[in-house]
């Protein structure tokens, strides 16, 4: 398989000091794990007690594990958390072959679990994470305990032609005001992102290009059905992907256990813009049980 580097002359090296730099700004300690794979070398950022409930992160496409940086503190204090660097993506992360379908990415996850020797846990994934959260709800559900979703890519509903094309253009011509503009456009008004994740993802996008061939899709009635754990959705009022509502009506309407809730004030980032709000409902939903189908 190819190298997801654009170019042999210090990309590598590049990007891995910018994902380094977002490391060093982690503020628990972190162990950086390698698993072998049938697909490759996936790379682990582990943090959090050895005993607590084991809890798997999934990132944005186009991002690294270190894009939990401003939730990590939290969540690793009630977690044994592990932000897997999704194969194939920019990250540290070194396939050998490309994970080409939904079956292949269960397949990817039951050997990672393996490796971690995890017999179930808690998922949680942001944009194309959790669309993947989804995919591994519906073929690998023997593994998930609990699932927070937020803004899955494409999953609930399309994603428009603009959104598509703003993000295809930031990675055929990747300059710093086109991938400074993307960023811009996907978060909410008056938001921030923390400015070293943001250059970690300008020197991604600049020195690499994902290998990935699982894309983003709409999920068909059938498979939403079919996800039995208990969900929770999360969308921000201003994401620009889809329509906001129309995505929590379709997921109220089709899958079983699924709570939903529309954050106020947000745009597509939502653990990176509003941290504090989503650190928040993500314990509460995986330490308790909630009935209402709306948060």
């Amino acid at each position: 398989m190819k190298t997801i580097y654009r170019n042999k002359n210090g990309a590598k090296e590049t990007f891995i000091q910018a994902y380094d730099r977002t490391l060093q700004e982690w503020d628990v300690p972190v162990e950086s794990a390698y698993f072998d794979t049938s697909f490759g070398e996936t790379h682990v950022l582990i943090s959090g007690p050895e005993d607590a409930e084991p809890l798997i992160l999934f990132h944005g496409f186009g991002f690294s594990s270190t894009m939990w940086i401003e939730n990590i503190r939290p969540l690793s204090k009630r977690y044994r958390t592990y932000a897997v660097d999704f194969i194939g993506d920019i990250n540290k992360s070194e396939a050998i072959r490309q994970i080409k379908n939904k079956e292949e990415c269960a397949s990817w996850f039951r050997e990672i679990l393996n490796g971690l020797n995890i017999q179930k846990a808690h998922v949680a994934g942001l944009s194309y994470g959790g669309f993947i959260a989804l995919v591994l709800a519906i073929y690998a559900p023997q593994f998930i305990n609990k699932m927070v979703v937020m803004s899955p890519a494409a999953s609930f509903q399309p994603q428009s032609k603009k959104f598509f094309i703003k993000c295809l253009l930031a990675g055929v011509f990747p300059t710093t005001k086109r991938l400074n503009g993307l960023m811009n456009y996907m978060i909410g008004k008056g938001n921030q992102v923390n400015e070293t994740l943001r250059n970690q993802f300008i020197a991604g996008m600049q020195n690499a290009l994902p290998k990935n061939k699982l894309f983003p899709s709409y999920m068909e009635d059938d498979e939403l059905k079919a996800i039995q754990c208990p969900t929770l959705l999360l969308i921000g009022d201003q994401d620009i992907q889809y329509d906001p509502r129309k995505a929590i009506a379709r997921a109220n309407h089709l899958v079983p256990h699924i709570q939903t809730k529309l954050v106020a004030d947000t745009g597509h980032g939502l653990a990176m813009e509003r941290p504090t709000t989503i650190n928040s409902l993500m314990i509460s939903f995986f330490s308790t049980s909630v009935n209402n189908r709306e948060l």
